[in-house]
């Protein structure tokens, strides 16, 4: 028997509790924006990862900023970022990252998660990436209790908006990933089992113009203040 598979079929054993704690915590709406709500399921989170029994830090982060439809700038509040760490001297050190956040707001008509056939469960959450962290805790559990333990060390951090650009959260991602051996982010692979490796950025822009409103077609010299030389 591979020295490993004792861990994999403890995990198997566990698949009941993984199902119905995903399913639990895909009933608390965390969408990007819902701080009461991302409280309540950092919490949870913190809740369960004290099984592995490492340290724990809650890292709070400032406000961000937004623009409104009205094209004024206003401050954006964030959920926190938490860190579990354990052995962060040994040898061998990963960094797992998930967030607790998805795109569902908090008056989204999709808050609660149903099963459309006997293996398919959808909800808010369930596969990006609420499910990602059960598996993650699930994994780090099975190494807890492995003879593999003492020689690794890992850090989890799971932010809490993942869903708006990482733009409170980057900079903490980006400080701690040199000091891991290997990071792994526990979203879902695609539905043959592939695993994505690097991938593409993104960028999000927001353009304020103001000036007076004229009828585009017919009465545009009204406005005195064409828009079209503008992008040149």
């Amino acid at each position: 028997m591979a020295p490993y598979q004792v861990s994999l079929d403890w995990i198997d054993r566990q698949q009941k509790a993984m199902v119905n704690q995903v399913e639990a915590w895909s009933r608390v709406n965390s969408g990007s924006h819902n701080l009461p709500g991302l409280a309540d399921m950092g919490a949870k989170v913190t809740e369960a990862f004290s099984a592995l029994d490492g340290d724990f830090e809650s890292i709070a982060l400032p406000p961000s900023s937004h623009v409104t439809p009205s094209g004024d700038l206003e401050p954006l509040p964030l959920g926190p970022v938490y860190r579990f760490q354990k052995r962060p001297d040994a040898k061998r050190r990963v960094l797992l990252t998930g967030h607790l956040d998805t795109v569902f707001a908090k008056d989204s008509p999709f808050q609660a998660p149903r099963w459309l056939d006997d293996t398919i469960l959808n909800g808010p959450g369930v596969a990006d990436m609420k499910g990602g962290l059960i598996v993650m805790l699930y994994a780090l559990l099975a190494v807890e209790r492995s003879g593999l333990a003492d020689d690794l060390g890992w850090e989890v951090l799971i932010s809490s908006d993942e869903e708006i650009g990482s733009i409170g959260s980057a900079a903490i991602l980006t400080e701690r990933a040199p000091h891991a051996h290997i990071g792994l982010t526990y979203e879902p692979a695609l539905a043959d089992g592939t695993l994505a490796g690097p991938r593409k950025g993104s960028g999000n822009f927001s353009i304020v113009v103001r000036g007076r409103a004229a009828h585009a077609g017919r009465a545009f010299h009204e406005a005195g203040m064409p828009l079209w030389p503008w992008p040149r």
